[in-house]
């Protein structure tokens, strides 16, 4: 049964770790090719439980930080090749409408404003001073099917005239008028166990197999409009491709 509670404004524990391990990162106190500690070394040092920290280095693995030999430990990749995007033909559309095999019939959003961690700015590749991040859950016949989640730099919300007192206008601009006026996107589809606890507020599937799609929306000089990710039940998907 769906978990109807509320979402939560304050940032979650294993968030703030992700934060923490990304700064470490990209500082280079864990290089490029270097071994984490061990699990228990890091939930010792960061104060956190061995669960809090799972969560932390599942986010970090999807979003292609670091890697997990089994049996030995996490290591950081060598992230060197910048994308160069092909450019949209405009039949692009939202992945949660064109991936999911449940017919949708509500969107639940919620949106906040906050200062940009250094791993959002890098995901939007630009300095914003504030940051819009939307959560959307998708549901078909009452009960959550996908869940989405995007971060957007706050100068975009003026200069696409976008009400933030009327959520709908988001709503829009984030599931039409981004795909009609895009530049160019990225799309990275692969496997993730971070759909239940990343959702929050609702439990999306019985067991923690998701399709996730990591998304990049850029504008016509390449700059990024909308950065964002998309987690769908593995049991509830089918992507066609038409070449």
């Amino acid at each position: 049964m769906a978990n109807t509670e509320k979402p939560k404004t304050k940032k979650l524990k294993h968030v703030k770790v992700y934060d923490q391990l990304y700064e470490l990162i990209q500082n280079g106190t864990y290089p490029p090719g270097s071994q984490l500690p061990s699990e228990a070394a890091l939930s010792l040092q960061m104060n956190v439980s061995r669960m809090t920290l799972r969560k932390a280095l599942i986010l970090l693995q999807e979003d292609g930080l670091i890697k997990n030999a089994p049996g030995v430990g996490h290591f950081v990749y060598n992230q060197s090749e910048e994308y160069s995007g092909d450019k949209g033909s405009g039949r692009l559309s939202h992945p949660v409408y064109s991936y999911c095999t449940e017919e949708l019939d509500r969107v639940e959003i919620k949106f906040r404003i906050e200062p940009p961690t250094k791993s959002i700015m890098d995901s939007l590749n630009q300095y914003t001073p504030a940051v819009v991040i939307v959560d959307r859950w998708y549901m078909h016949r009452g009960a959550p099917v996908a869940y989405s989640l995007s971060f957007l730099p706050i100068e975009l919300i003026g200069e696409k005239q976008i009400d933030l007192n009327d959520e709908s206008q988001l709503l829009d601009y984030l599931e039409c008028h981004c795909y009609e006026n895009m530049g160019s996107c990225k799309r990275v589809c692969s496997y993730s166990t971070a759909g239940n606890f990343t959702a929050s507020a609702y439990t999306l599937s019985e067991n923690d197999s998701f399709l996730l799609i990591q998304e990049t929306i850029y504008d016509n000089d390449h700059n990024t409009i909308v950065s964002g990710k998309h987690y769908l039940p593995s049991n509830l998907f089918r992507i066609e491709i038409e070449l």
